[in-house]
């Protein structure tokens, strides 16, 4: 009996430390499409924008993140479905753009006060 419970709790910690693991790489599921299609006009805090062209004027994401204002969930999601001049014409899957969105909320700083 025993060993079946030293056998349970080793699964369980086995099963905990891959949940873990998952939940850890998570903000960073989003990698690709922001290598893909982003960085060569905006910049991404924690990515290099070799190509990156500032005089397209595309906001980066922190500026993003930071005007919760103009970008909500709503109006991100908008943006991602249908790009618009002069972001380049790309489709990106609905899995993608909540991939981007929690990314960009991910970089959402509280205001002072808030916990």
């Amino acid at each position: 009996m025993r060993m079946l419970i030293h056998a349970a709790v080793a699964a369980g910690a086995i099963l905990l430390g891959a949940y873990e693991m998952t939940q850890a790489a998570q903000p960073y599921a989003v990698n690709s499409v922001i290598a893909d299609y982003c960085i060569e006009c905006h910049h991404v805090p924690g990515f290099i924008s070799i190509a990156r062209n500032p005089e397209i004027g595309a906001p980066d994401f922190q500026a993003i993140a930071d005007d919760r204002k103009t970008y909500t969930r709503e109006r991100l999601t908008t943006f991602l479905r249908r790009p618009h001049f002069p972001m380049p014409e790309f489709i990106l899957s609905e899995n993608d753009i909540q991939k981007m969105i929690a990314f960009i909320e991910g970089l959402r700083v509280e205001p002072a006060g808030r916990q």
